[in-house]
């Protein structure tokens, strides 16, 4: 028993240190809104909502601090839009080389047509799609949609 608290606390321990390297890198301060909603996404597989996040935090926030926080990861590279639906915007962790501004983690993602999460899937690289220079492209989205693993199970 002493071994998995001791492996839990070190997991908590690096994710805490991760979050804040992840925030230094990008050159946002550590505060708790910020370090509970990062902590949230790297404890899900799935992309999240503002309501998912609200939902889900210990912290009592207003929805626009959440909004802002979002805007804020989305525009300094930690988060990149999945997809959205009726719930709203869902959001995903970038990957670790994606700069300010520009996400080039192009991946494409999954959404499940039973329980409606999104995943990112990591390894399927978006095609490239010859257009027009009379079109100027700045997000190019890339999904695919059918049963996940959990609804498969």
């Amino acid at each position: 028993m002493e071994n998995s608290i001791e492996i839990a606390s070190i997991q908590c321990m690096n994710k805490q240190k991760f979050i804040a390297d992840l925030l230094h890198a990008h050159g946002l301060r550590r505060t708790p809104i910020r370090t509970e909603m990062l902590t949230l996404f790297l404890k899900h597989d799935t992309a999240l909502a503002a309501s998912d996040i609200i939902a889900k935090m210990k912290l009592r926030l207003d929805r626009v601090t959440v909004y802002r926080a979002l805007n804020s990861f989305e525009e300094h590279g930690i988060l990149h839009r999945a997809s959205e639906d009726e719930r709203g915007i869902k959001y995903a962790l970038c990957g670790q080389h994606c700069p300010d501004e520009l996400h080039t983690d192009q991946h494409a993602h999954f959404i499940c047509d039973r329980c409606h999460q999104t995943y990112c899937l990591e390894d399927v690289k978006v095609p490239e799609v010859a257009v027009s220079n009379e079109f100027s492209v700045d997000r190019t989205n890339y999904t695919l949609s059918g049963i996940c693993r959990v609804c498969n199970a």
